[in-house]
């Protein structure tokens, strides 16, 4: 039942008006507790749309997952993360904004050096990265967990695949 034209809904377990879905990446408060936002969409607009900063967005898996087995429909050229979305495909030669073929290929060659046992023989390799790059932190208030952690990690871990210490 409406409770006014399509913006709002009664729910009948507590008879208080439930908001249209909304979801905006950038807002901090549905940053801090996604969840209800991501349910909300996935129960009333699996296709939602955000006017406000042009961009649709499927929510539940399995559309999700047929979108990215479809690359003649959804591209992964016009940028993967909306700061980087163009109307024009991106020349980059990473990995993730390419489609199918050269994804694939590409994808081939690099998941032999992350097979589990590549990953397991790496596995006290990483500790240690882990260990030093965390340890310099214990007991402070805090960190930033991107600059000083989750930036440094993954090139380590890369290069230590590559053999370079």
């Amino acid at each position: 039942m409406a409770a006014s034209t399509h913006l709002q809904r009664v729910s009948f377990r507590s008879a208080t008006p439930m908001s249209a879905p909304y979801y905006d990446p950038y807002d901090y408060a549905i940053d801090a507790d996604p969840h209800p936002s991501w349910k909300q969409l996935r129960d009333e607009a699996p296709l939602y749309r955000n006017e406000k900063l042009d961009f649709y967005a499927l929510s539940r898996f399995r559309d999700v997952m047929t979108a990215s087995l479809d690359s003649e429909l959804y591209s992964s050229a016009y940028g993967t993360v909306l700061e980087m979305m163009s109307d024009e495909p991106n020349e980059s030669p990473m990995m993730i904004w390419l489609d199918q073929p050269q994804h694939d290929r590409l994808r081939k060659l690099v998941s032999r050096a992350f097979s589990p046992r590549r990953i397991g023989e790496l596995e006290p390799r990483i500790r240690d990265l882990c260990r030093n790059y965390l340890e310099p932190f214990r007991g402070k208030e805090g960190f930033d967990y991107v600059q000083d952690f989750g930036a440094k990690l993954p090139v380590m871990v890369i290069s230590s695949l590559l053999g370079i210490p």
